[in-house]
Formats: C-alpha cells, sequence, structure tokens
C-alpha cells in the first residue's frame, strides 16, 4: 500500500497549476456516446476515477486515443448497453452513463454505483425523471435494467437539485422526442460545462432562469473540439494548503467564479487574497480566525471543499462550526485530524472546531477522497513528519498532486514501504 510521507512547517510559495476538472470529466465523456464521429476533449485529468471510466468506455465498444491530457472519442458503430458488474462496480462515475445509454440505445444495464463512502447517495431521482420520459426500471442479479421503446419529453421537477440526476436526465432527454422541462436541477459549474458541450454539438438546450432546464430532444449530435473547466474543488484545496502553510501561492488556469465561497471565507479568516482573470494569489501571514460555514449545493460553499477547510479551522483562533447539509458522513477526516492534535467535537451534521496553535505530526489513514485532501493539509502544517495511509481514495480526485506540491516548496513523497 503507497503513502505519502511529508514533512510539515513549511509555507508553500509559488505558481500551481490546476488540471481539468474531474466532475465536469464523467458527464461529457458519457454525453460523447450521443454523437458519432470523433470528438476531442481537451484538458482531461490524469486521475485514476477518470482512467478507470476510459477503460469502462472501451469495454462498451467506445474506440478512444490519449494524447497528453486529450482525448479523443468515437463512438460510431455498435457500443453495448451493459457495464461488466465485477469490475466497475465501486466507480461513482459510471452513474452518467445511464443517460448516455438511454438516449443512445434505449436501455442501459448498470452494476450498483459506489464512490467514496461518505454517506446515502441515492439514485431515485435519476429513476424518476428516467419514468418520466417513458423508461421502465427494474432491477435483477445486482444490476439496474433500464429499457425504453423510446424516450419521450416530459416536464420533471426534481425533489433535491441532485447534480448526477440533472446530468443523466439532461443527456437522456437530449435525444428525447419532444421537449423537457426540468426543473429544480442543480446550478454546478459542471452542469453549466455539459450543457456547453451538448449545444455545441448541436443540442438545443436553454436555461431561461435559474434551476430551470427547457431541453428541445435532436436526432443526430455532431463531433466537436472540446476543453473541459478547470478543477474547482483542486483550486479550493491548494488555496486552503497555501493558507494553513502561511504561504505565498498563485493558483492558476481557474474560474474564480466557480468557487467563490471558499474564496470568501478565506478572506474572513485573515487571507490576503487577489484574482486577476484566470488566476488566483493568496498570501498568508499569521494566524487565522475562526469562521462558520454550511454545506450547500452550488452556489453555496461546496462540501467537497468541507474537510480541507476543517484543517484550517484546526490551527485558527477561536471556535468554529460547520454544519454540513450534504453527506452526513463527510466529516470522517475529524479522526484523523483529531490524531494529529485537532480539537474537533462532531455532533450530528455540525462538527465544533476549537483551533490549536500548531498540530502535531501522526500517522493517519485516507478515509475517502476529500478527507485524504484534508489530511495532506493539515500534515503540510505540522510539525514534524507525517504518514497519510490509503492515498488510492487521493489518486482518484487530483492529478499529480505531490509534484505540484513539491514545486511549491513542500516536503512530501510517495513511498510504499513497509510501516
Amino acid at each position: 500500500m503507497e503513502y505519502f510521507e511529508i514533512e510539515g512547517g513549511r509555507p508553500l510559495n509559488g505558481i500551481v497549476k490546476i488540471s481539468g476538472a474531474k466532475n465536469a470529466t464523467f458527464p461529457i465523456l458519457s454525453a460523447a456516446l450521443l454523437i458519432d464521429g470523433k470528438t476531442r476533449i481537451k484538458k482531461v485529468p490524469g486521475v485514476i476515477d477518470v482512467i478507470n471510466f476510459i477503460n469502462i468506455l472501451k469495454g462498451l465498444g467506445v474506440k478512444i486515443e490519449e494524447n497528453k491530457g486529450e482525448i479523443t472519442i468515437d463512438a460510431t458503430g455498435n457500443i453495448k448497453s451493459k457495464i461488466d458488474h465485477k469490475k466497475n462496480h465501486n466507480l461513482r462515475g459510471t452513474q452518467t452513463l445511464l443517460g448516455a445509454l438511454m438516449g443512445r440505445n434505449k436501455e442501459a444495464i448498470l452494476p450498483s454505483l459506489g464512490g467514496c463512502n461518505i454517506g446515502a447517495r441515492p439514485i431515485d431521482l435519476h429513476l424518476k425523471g428516467l419514468k418520466e420520459l417513458g423508461t421502465t426500471i427494474s432491477w435483477k442479479g445486482g444490476y439496474l435494467r433500464a429499457k425504453a421503446k423510446k424516450l419521450i419529453g416530459s416536464s420533471i421537477y426534481l425533489d433535491f437539485p441532485s447534480v448526477g440526476a440533472t446530468e443523466n436526465l439532461i443527456i437522456a432527454a437530449t435525444k428525447a422526442d419532444g421537449t423537457t422541462i426540468l426543473e429544480n436541477t442543480a446550478r454546478e459549474p459542471e452542469i453549466e460545462n455539459l450543457i456547453d458541450f451538448l449545444n455545441k454539438a448541436g443540442a438545443n438546450i436553454q436555461t431561461k432562469r435559474p434551476g430551470v432546464i427547457y431541453i428541445k430532444g435532436v436526432k443526430k449530435l455532431h463531433p466537436i473540439d472540446f476543453t473541459l473547466i478547470p478543477d474547482r474543488i483542486e483550486a479550493a484545496t491548494y488555496l486552503i494548503m497555501g493558507a494553513i502553510t502561511r504561504g505565498d501561492i498563485t493558483i492558476k488556469d481557474v474560474r474564480t467564479q466557480d468557487f467563490e465561497p471558499v474564496i470568501m471565507k478565506l478572506k474572513e479568516m485573515g487571507a490576503e487574497i487577489e484574482t486577476n482573470n484566470n488566476e488566483v494569489h493568496l498570501f498568508a501571514d499569521g494566524r487565522f480566525k475562526s469562521v462558520n460555514i454550511k454545506t450547500l449545493p452550488f452556489p453555496g460553499f461546496p462540501t467537497d471543499a468541507q474537510p480541507q477547510i476543517m484543517s484550517l479551522m484546526s490551527v485558527s483562533k477561536g471556535t468554529s462550526i460547520i454544519t454540513e447539509t450534504i453527506f452526513e458522513n463527510r466529516f470522517r477526516a475529524a479522526e484523523g485530524l483529531q490524531k494529529m492534535g485537532a480539537s474537533i467535537r462532531i455532533e450530528h451534521d455540525t462538527a465544533i472546531v476549537t483551533g490549536t496553535e500548531r498540530l502535531n505530526s501522526a500517522n493517519v489513514t485516507a478515509t475517502d477522497l476529500r478527507g485524504g485532501a484534508a489530511l495532506i493539509t493539515a500534515a503540510l502544517a505540522a510539525k514534524g513528519t507525517s504518514k497519510i495511509l490509503d492515498i488510492s481514495h487521493v489518486d482518484r480526485g487530483y492529478e499529480k498532486i505531490e509534484e505540484k506540491i513539491k514545486k511549491l516548496g513542500g516536503h512530501i513523497e510517495r513511498k510504499n514501504d513497509n510501516i
């Protein structure tokens, strides 16, 4: 098992370039199944989840060429409707193939969905919406089976602005007969990126007001060249790393509007931040002040940045309060932080974090993707040398994280020796 060995206490200084958004990659690669011909996707992050997802597409019969962050995807010809259960039951991104396969083949057979163990991630809203489009749903042998003679446009209201359900229904409705109206949809930047991709390929999708999407079905989409948006959570993570180490860093290739709540909270805590076009500069000097945050769907504070900012709160003055409204198990990083000397008390959906002067090194285990990033963040500021175990979680969502940290002056090494 690989682990990171981190010598903390060194400020991060310099420039880091942000990769393409992992969470935009899955729906856009899925949507490319609706296109006959070669479509080129640029700025594809080389993270484990994306690599595994590409292998799933190849297993379905999709032709894919890879070249330094660019993928050419060709879904011409016969594409299978069934995803193998044994190999791919634990990759969360497979969910967006549900809408894509329904839009293309009018049939989809998928295994149970996986991903991080951060709480319940039901797909009832996905299924409810697909049923409204004319799909019949059944479960058999550990597989979800969806089938329709044809998809018919409908008016669909989501009880919660689910990102995955919104993506699936946009993709499926793009090839439905008639017009679909989706209400109370997710508004994340990754949704906007998906709509932009489909419209450039010939879809007819409009957002006339926030949370309401109109999709007029089309018969055919055409190949395009397209660039993914920057990863807003990676950007937020490096900003927080710069803050906790009292560093001076610039993150480039970003869209600041996509993670503005994180920027504003860091300013509130005492960071000096300047934004300019597609970059953000952060300078931190001295201890930070406590703040309260509440995670919410976009444009609120992102749940995916919550564990990382908990690390910063652990060394800030006073007591901070986090209210987690998205995932009930999003506080799993707290145990590792406590082992490093953080004072954190969990009460249901609330974390009460009382800042301490400094964290100490420890051997801790990443239990999920963002929790692993939070432990790395804490270790960079801690006194002494820490080991972060089970870093496969981190590799799922951060491209070349140790290389980027090293370029900023952090002391981090990937090792696989016996501990």
